[in-house]
């Protein structure tokens, strides 16, 4: 079976294009908001994570953010030990890109599923680390200064 090579970066390079105008609006409102979040709440709060400020307890990917920063930096040994799942997702990511935009395929039904089985491995090992790390050792620690526990104090 012949390839054409050239038809099919001619497919790929549709496919990526028609995505992004596809998306563009919503990838310009993540984009404001995300920089909104980050200018306020770095800025003013002492966190970037809504859980966090909310009830000042770490949630189930937290360390993302700064495991995403270590590995930029190159410091992988220490992006695994602040949040593994740092690598998972991102070879999710990655295979994800691949079905979609170099084999073309529109099914996306099993990384739908892989999603899911990610998640609840994800809330199993925050459940792992908070009973072994919390709440003392970063990034498993208490937040004093929370949302809830404020509202809580005034309400008597």
């Amino acid at each position: 079976m012949r390839i054409d090579f050239g038809r099919y970066i001619k497919k790929v390079r549709q496919k990526i294009i028609k995505d992004a105008i596809y998306s563009v609006r919503v990838i310009a409102w993540v984009a404001v908001v995300a920089a909104t979040h980050l200018l306020i709440l770095r800025h003013f709060l002492y966190s970037l994570c809504p859980m966090v400020l909310l009830t000042g307890y770490p949630c189930p990917s937290c360390g993302m953010t700064r495991a995403g920063g270590l590995l930029l930096k190159g410091r992988f040994a220490e992006a695994w030990n602040l949040q593994p799942f740092i690598y998972i997702l991102g070879l999710f990511l990655l295979a994800v890109g691949v079905w979609r935009y170099l084999l073309l395929k529109k099914q996306m039904k099993w990384a739908k599923q892989c999603l899911i089985v990610i998640l609840f491995s994800m809330i199993a090992f925050y459940i792992y680390r908070m009973a072994r790390y919390f709440p003392d050792t970063p990034p498993m620690t208490y937040y004093p200064n929370n949302l809830m526990r404020f509202i809580l104090q005034f309400a008597g």
